[in-house]
């Protein structure tokens, strides 16, 4: 129904956005980490998804195209809501997810409120073969500080580097899942912590 909405914004609540288009305020649900880098009286652009259920109706907010597709594919998921979805993605970005699915590590999803083992099984079941880890690590470089799309990048170079030494894509998620990564840690540091951990 809505692309998007572009407006000026009223006021933020809790869990929610009011954006100013034309005199006309369209209250609109988003995802923790994306209400924390919009401020009151910001332009903003926010791709939205109108849902519909016997629970009722709403407005869902993004602001990228990226975030909103895989809001849709969460929804997708047996089980998981608009609140699940939008609970997910408040706690982990888009390419967090994808190494989460990717690297079956329930855990990471479990951290969202309202979602239990049993709805993380059936997320990262369900969506293996839909995310990609290379349009997840894109969405992140473009939209992320310099610092953070250079720890961006290195992690997604020693995940190549343990794919091409013959190590499953989930092996090496796993592997670099269970690392503390730091700003300052180099790709060889990284890459050596990371067999390390497939090894032991």
């Amino acid at each position: 129904m809505y692309a998007y909405i572009s407006g000026t914004i009223d006021y933020i609540t809790e869990n929610s956005v009011v954006v100013d288009n034309h005199g006309v305020g369209y209250e609109i649900s988003m995802s923790g980490s994306d209400l924390g880098v919009i401020h009151h009286g910001d332009e903003v652009k926010i791709y939205t998804h109108y849902h519909v259920s016997d629970n009722g109706i709403g407005l869902y907010g993004f602001l990228s195209r990226e975030t909103k597709r895989v809001f849709e594919l969460l929804l997708s998921v047996n089980g998981v809501g608009p609140k699940g979805a939008l609970a997910v993605l408040s706690v982990l970005s888009v390419e967090d997810l994808t190494y989460a699915v990717l690297g079956d590590n329930e855990k990471a999803i479990t951290a969202a409120p309202g979602i239990g083992p049993k709805a993380a099984k059936k997320i990262i079941l369900e969506l293996k073969d839909k995310l990609d880890l290379n349009d997840a690590v894109s969405e992140t470089l473009d939209r992320g500080s310099a610092a953070a799309s250079i720890n961006n990048s290195i992690k997604n170079n020693v995940l190549m580097g343990l794919t091409a030494l013959g190590f499953s894509s989930s092996d090496a998620l796993r592997a670099l899942n269970s690392i503390e990564i730091t700003d300052d840690m180099t790709e060889e540091e990284l890459l050596k912590a990371a067999l390390k951990n497939i090894n032991g």
